[in-house]
């Protein structure tokens, strides 16, 4: 099966549709292309390399979700399609570039950063 191809334009589509939708909460996508779309949304959150505890993973799922399932989905989704590593031990994450092998992504789309909201160092804990 070849894979998926995700075009910058289709992905802002995407996300803008949700983001029109957000005060309702979108559904979370049934379909595999939207599905990876949706993920990389939020993957696109963390920076790469660095370390991040449970706390602070959820933190920025919840302050980008879109949609009308909880924060718990989304991070055993991120986990599952391989856009982040857990640890061992289920204490920290990491991003993960694994997903890349699942879709043809547009390299706009790979190149973009969804920034977030600036934290005090005792929230993120």
């Amino acid at each position: 099966m070849p894979p998926i191809a995700i075009s910058a334009d289709e992905y802002q589509t995407h996300v803008e549709r949700w983001a029109k939708m957000s005060r309702s909460g979108a559904a979370f996508p049934r379909r595999t292309k939207a599905r990876l779309i949706a993920l990389h949304y939020f993957q696109m959150a963390f920076e790469p390399e660095r370390v991040y505890s449970e706390p602070q993973v959820n933190n920025y799922i919840k302050d980008g979700n879109l949609f009308d399932i909880d924060h718990v989905q989304i991070r055993r989704y991120l986990v599952d399609y391989r856009m982040l590593d857990r640890s061992s031990n289920g204490r920290s994450y990491t991003t993960s570039q694994e997903y890349l092998s699942l879709a043809d992504w547009d390299p706009l789309v790979l190149q973009s950063h969804r920034p977030n909201p600036r934290r005090s160092p005792a929230r993120e804990r």
